[in-house]
């Protein structure tokens, strides 16, 4: 994360945070800083990702969830549950997709 503060050029820090995660798949917060700095399609191939290997995360599920069309985030969010049962924010954000 230093490394990749420490540049000015977008490209450059996603490249550094990149070659983390090869590193370390499980940190949360590298994959949230990686996604920061795409753009949505890449953002959304990320999450993909990060959900993968971080799957008890529940702000990667959710903002999956959110990039996706209302057929694919009912998907994610099933996905999320059975990955993560006991957290009712999961459960909060799909009442709000049915309701939308």
């Amino acid at each position: 994360m230093a490394a990749a503060r420490k540049e000015e050029d977008q490209k450059s820090k996603a490249k550094i945070l990149r070659k983390a995660l090869e590193h370390l798949p499980t940190d949360i917060e590298l994959w949230k800083e990686a996604i920061s700095l795409e753009e949505e399609s890449e953002a959304k191939a990320l999450l993909y990702s990060a959900v993968k290997c971080v799957p008890q995360c529940t702000d990667l599920w959710l903002a999956l969830a959110k990039l996706e069309t209302y057929a694919k985030a009912q998907g994610v969010l099933n996905k999320a549950r059975e990955k993560i049962p006991t957290d009712h924010t999961i459960y909060v954000a799909a009442a709000k997709l049915e309701e939308t």
